[in-house]
């Protein structure tokens, strides 16, 4: 099963993804389900460095990638980052309708500093 989590920041804009596993639908080098799910996560984050240019936090290997925006992106380039997620986002979410039992993508909150259960502002 692939897992795919993308973490929003208060105001709902993704700020990460990470992606984890195989998605076991068919023999390796033959899944079209992993090659598509592989093929939207790289090309978004070789889209963030490369073409939009925000900063990023990138970790990749056999079965997972994980890519963080970090502070300093201009304005113009936030949104066209989310523009880059949103679109990876959809293929995503019809890939995982196309094959539930072999992709899911979640989403999670980013909750602000000191707003975590028992934290203090």
């Amino acid at each position: 099963m692939i897992t795919v989590e993308l973490t929003r920041d208060e105001e709902g804009y993704i700020v990460a993804f990470e992606v984890k596993g195989h998605s076991g639908w068919a023999a390796r080098g033959s899944d079209i389900v992993c090659a598509g799910v592989a093929a939207l996560t790289q090309a978004a984050a070789l889209g963030l460095d490369r073409h939009v240019g925000v900063p990023l936090e990138t970790e990749a290997r056999d079965g997972y990638l994980m890519c963080r925006l970090l502070p300093g992106a201009s304005e113009g380039a936030a949104r066209e980052a989310q523009a880059v997620l949103a679109t990876m986002v959809i293929g995503l979410q019809e890939i995982a309708a196309a094959y539930p039992a072999h992709v899911t993508v979640t989403e999670r909150a980013r909750k602000r500093p000191g707003k975590e259960k028992g934290g203090v502002r």
